[in-house]
């Protein structure tokens, strides 16, 4: 037994010697990456000096640059606009760079965590300074973009070839710092509330001597965007807790929807948001401390705090964690924040409650008769918060289809919808999304605010599908079912297992014969009164079981419909010899080439249509893609050819 103990504690130690070794690795690889975005860094300051003198911003944007910042500030000083108009000017020679030296973008970009150290946390404390991490920051310039780009919590901000940023350490006019203890022009307290008399930590009170900052005090002339990202290759914990410090600058005078804002969210392997906080710049939300400067501004900040999002709908699934911050809309008040402890860490009590749905995936759920359908989650009430209110809300591409104002059964941390199908719709198809909203009644001392959390549920695939459902029966009445060839597949294209009877109107469509208005049944379709196909409309009704197979099919002319079929087959022939994908399978990255074609367009679905690639490609005969986050399984790939042509391919991913 002492011989077996023995043997049991050296395999463990030697795993444990094994996982720090690769760690290190890791680490070591990273720092040669980040050094090397250093290097490049250097490379941007030469280009920038050596061109600035060589170009001007056109003459259009500056005057309204001006204009803007004369209606933001009072006073606005000849130096002050010179110097709007020379950062502007920079942001654009830095784009310049990117542009030229596109290659040089990729040292910005993490390198992913090995295999065997997934379940590991690795550098999410920032001890071992940005390793795993990934930056970018959009500076747009007001007011020529920044009245479309501005969303609040909806902005899409993407990494691109010429917004990548390497953080600097200690530097606070940075967009993204490195804050260090142990290094020079390390400061104790936030410089901008250190002037106002408040003296927040620029470093959590953890026993760390490190943690993140996005983004500056700084505006004039453009509303900085700045994001961190974080790949996870498999997520292992139901919750991802982390601390944040957050400072916002505030004008009176601004709605909400145009005030800073800070938001985090989780997405899945295809960009879906698990989970997503936002907190925008609002003095009546008590999470806030707040200091008067004047009357038409006040500065925010809530000191540091715990947060929690919660991701166990991908558990054991890739993930990226994304953190963003914004300045105002008009570009002058900023957005800034502090962030430690990534993994690794759990809050006591999360100061913004959470909320999460239970994952949800139910295949044709059955309608005759009705059987309920349960959709259940877990909650936690903000600190000094009660729970007004809870609704579910089904969604359909991204409209809302039926709401349930109340759970059916609630506790104090977690809650039930059960319903019955007839809320999908009179006669189901295609995919549902669930949407959890709670709304809580938070107490502060100016008196009640009012805070909301959504939750999505984003278990791979949809929530409920009605897709290849075959139900038994059907019934088409006019007007409701009235269809023409030009509706979508789903709504000209009709089958059940047993019977349909229709009344309803089958309009003219353009005549070209492939737009045929198909129903079909296993046992008959009833044609009644008030049923018509009119004159120039194609319909066909005929007997078959649930297959799928809607093909049209003519009782005068037979030979057309076997040579459309021949010219299908055709086509299908030439996609496969047009284009090859190699390796196929693949693990890591594959290598699409055209023979005798080019393309301008690549884009890569999931079998069940979800888009995960999406981009346009200067025309060639040949690209290269990096597959080695796409989960395993059947993707399908496209190419747009020169003349407009699409080639499709399925990819096997193991």
């Amino acid at each position: 037994m002492k011989s077996l103990k023995l043997l049991l504690f050296c395999l463990i130690w030697l795993q444990s010697i094994t996982l720090f070794a690769q760690v290190e690795d890791y680490l070591k690889l990273e720092q040669n990456r980040i050094a090397n975005a250093q290097n490049v860094e250097k490379e941007v300051q030469v280009f920038v000096t050596k061109n600035i003198a060589k170009y001007k911003l056109a003459k259009e944007i500056e005057i309204e640059t001006i204009r803007h910042l004369n209606e933001e500030i009072e006073d606005l000083t000849d130096r002050e606009i010179a110097s709007a108009i020379e950062k502007a000017k920079v942001v654009e020679l830095r784009k310049l760079f990117f542009k030229t030296y596109p290659n040089k973008k990729n040292e910005y970009i993490a390198n992913p965590v090995p295999n065997d150290l997934r379940q590991a946390c690795v550098n999410g404390d920032f001890e071992d300074g940005t390793a795993s991490y990934s930056f970018w920051s959009d500076a747009h310039p007001q007011p020529a973009s920044g009245e479309s780009f501005f969303q609040s919590c909806a902005t899409p901000t993407t990494l691109t070839a010429t917004n990548v940023v390497t953080p600097s350490v200690n530097n606070f006019n940075s967009t993204i710092t490195l804050i260090d203890n142990t290094a020079p022009n390390f400061q104790q307290y936030d410089p901008t509330l250190l002037s106002f008399g408040q003296s927040v930590p620029t470093l959590n009170t953890n026993g760390g001597s490190k943690c993140i900052k996005l983004n500056n005090t700084e505006g004039y002339g453009s509303s900085d965007l700045t994001t961190m990202s974080r790949y996870i290759p498999s997520i292992n914990q139901a919750t991802i807790d982390f601390n944040f410090s957050l400072i916002m600058d505030n004008k009176v005078a601004h709605g909400q929807d145009i005030q800073p804002y800070f938001r985090v969210r989780v997405l899945d392997q295809y960009n879906n948001v698990v989970d997503q906080i936002c907190i925008i710049a609002d003095p009546e939300n008590c999470l806030f401390n707040r200091i008067n400067v004047s009357s038409s501004r006040r500065i925010l900040y809530t000191g540091w705090i715990c947060a929690r999002l919660n991701v166990q709908d991908i558990l054991n699934q890739p993930g990226t964690i994304e953190f963003s911050i914004s300045d105002c809309q008009p570009s002058q008040h900023f957005g800034t924040v502090y962030i430690d402890n990534l993994c690794g860490f759990v809050c006591a009590t999360p100061q913004l409650g959470a909320l999460s749905l239970d994952p949800t995936n139910i295949n044709c759920p059955n309608a005759t008769p009705e059987l309920p359908i349960s959709v259940c989650g877990t909650y936690q009430s903000p600190v000094n918060a009660t729970l007004n209110t809870l609704s579910l809300n089904i969604i359909q591409n991204g409209s809302v289809v039926s709401t349930i104002n109340a759970p059916t059964q609630l506790t104090t941390e977690t809650f039930c919808f059960t319903f019955l199908p007839s809320l999908f719709g009179a006669n189901p198809s295609g995919d549902f999304e669930f949407q959890v909203n709670a709304a809580f009644n938070v107490s502060c001392p100016a008196g009640t605010y009012s805070y909301e959390i959504s939750d999505n549920s984003a278990n791979v695939g949809p929530d409920v599908t009605f897709t290849n459902c075959c139900l038994p029966t059907l019934i088409l009445a006019s007007p409701a079912d009235n269809v023409s060839n030009l509706n979508v597949t789903l709504s000209k294209h009709k089958e059940r297992s047993e019977w349909i009877k229709a009344t309803n109107i089958v309009s003219v469509g353009n005549n070209v014969f492939e737009n045929g208005v198909v129903y079909h049944a296993g046992n008959f379709v009833e044609l009644n009164p008030g049923f018509e196909a009119v004159l120039g409309s194609q319909f066909a009704a005929y007997i078959e079981g649930c297959s799928a197979d809607y093909t049209y099919r003519s009782t005068e002319n037979n030979s057309i419909l076997e040579q459309e079929i021949v010219m299908e087959e055709s086509n299908l022939v030439k996609r496969i010899v047009e284009f090859s994908i190699i390796p196929n399978p693949s693990s890591n990255s594959i290598e699409l080439i055209m023979k005798d074609n080019q393309f301008k367009n690549i884009s890569i679905t999931t079998i069940d249509g979800k888009m995960v690639y999406d981009k346009n490609v200067e025309l060639t005969d040949k690209a290269r893609i990096d597959v080695s986050r796409y989960a395993n399984g059947v993707y399908i790939v496209n190419l747009l050819s020169e003349d407009g042509s699409i080639y499709s391919k399925k990819l096997i991913k193991n």
